[in-house]
């Protein structure tokens, strides 16, 4: 998750545009792309473009696949790294948490959540709540968007030998797993049992496939035509990764939460649910809903991004009328360890009694990670 600093190393170029007056343009329909602004020189120093050259050595693990600028409504910078284009969907890892956040908003807008207090323990009546875990019936779904529901996280052993992916019904496993601490108590980020739970829930109360709800009420009434995503063997979308997309409908779901959730004079989401993006939250002000606080020095002053692995980030800057998006994927080295890892029994044994335990990974299907890679 902290990947994202490294991409504020290449981003920080792109703020130099930021710095002159925004100039705000009509919301484009759903039906056509944003159009082609006034390109700015900031973004034409050589040391940006050295960064595409570099990508084709080092083939995306600090350099970018992409890099777009949207200002005013306008795009008024976009790149591809070779082998990339503006209809290539790129693998988004955990940008997929904000994209579950969006839904959150879109179900409380269409009225099938009643709001974020409302008990998870209530989507999942048939639960097994052992003794000691009791406080787990006060879990609620802003507990869930703020990480800090008390499920195991990433970098929890307690996340180990609970493989929820397997289960019948993956969002009711990924509840029922013990918890490391009472809601509320303390932030630990989870892209396994967290994030699982919140979409077999948020699953059961629109009442049909999370994707096909995602079309109806999110990526179509925004033109998001590339989007994909994986879902676990029972049919639930995997929460905590999983989508992919091009970069220009991550513009698009950037923008609309830039506009507050509205889109072509229409509400989206509901817009006080976008103010609250990311929330000051009593365990980590830098994270809520879904979403990443830009500024690590400081609590948040109107910027966030969606944040996924190698970089991957949708950024916004509403005092800037600006959003930034960059990908960003494995470079050669990791992906063969990726491959070496999945080449036989023996050697993941090896891995895993070895190298994963330092890992800050734990509580996700390891094989579907490695081979999205």
């Amino acid at each position: 998750m902290h990947l994202k600093r490294a991409a504020r190393i290449f981003s920080a170029l792109c703020l130099l545009a930021c710095l002159s007056l925004p100039a705000y343009a009509k919301e484009p329909s759903a039906k056509e792309f944003f159009p082609a602004g006034k390109a700015l020189p900031w973004y034409e120093i050589p040391g940006l473009e050295l960064d595409f050259v570099g990508r084709g050595i080092t083939n995306g693990n600090v350099f970018s696949d992409s890099v777009l600028v949207l200002k005013g409504g306008e795009i008024v910078y976009e790149r591809y790294a070779p082998g990339w284009d503006k209809d290539t969907p790129h693998q988004m890892y955990s940008v997929t948490k904000s994209v579950m956040s969006a839904l959150v908003g879109a179900a409380i807008q269409d009225g099938k959540l009643t709001g974020v207090k409302q008990k998870v323990c209530t989507f999942f009546p048939g639960a097994s709540i052992p003794a000691g875990q009791e406080s787990k019936r006060d879990m609620t779904v802003e507990h869930l968007l703020t990480q800090t529901s008390g499920l195991p996280g990433d970098s929890d052993k307690e996340a180990e030998g609970h493989p929820w992916w397997e289960a019948k019904n993956t969002g009711k496993a990924a509840f029922e797993i013990p918890q490391v601490a009472a809601p509320g108590e303390r932030f630990s980020y989870s892209s396994g049992p967290g994030m699982q739970c919140l979409a077999g829930l948020l699953t059961k109360a629109v009442g049909e496939n999370l994707f096909a709800y995602a079309q109806r009420k999110l990526f179509k009434p925004l033109g998001m035509t590339s989007v994909k995503w994986d879902a676990a063997p029972d049919g639930v979308n995997y929460g905590g990764f999983g989508i992919s997309m091009t970069p220009r409908d991550m513009l698009r779901l950037g923008y609309l939460y830039l506009n507050k959730g509205s889109w072509n004079g229409k509400q989206i989401l509901p817009a006080w649910y976008v103010a609250a993006t990311p929330p000051p939250s009593p365990r980590n002000w830098e994270y809520g809903y879904g979403y990443w606080n830009y500024s690590d020095d400081s609590p948040n002053d109107g910027s966030f991004e969606a944040s996924g692995s190698f970089g991957n980030f949708i950024c916004v800057l509403p005092a800037e009328d600006t959003v930034m998006v960059r990908t960003g994927s494995a470079g050669p080295a990791t992906k063969a360890v990726s491959g070496l890892m999945l080449s036989g029994d023996a050697v993941r044994a090896v891995f895993m009694a070895v190298v994963y335990p330092l890992a800050p990974l734990r509580g996700i299907p390891l094989d579907y990670f490695m081979e999205a890679l």
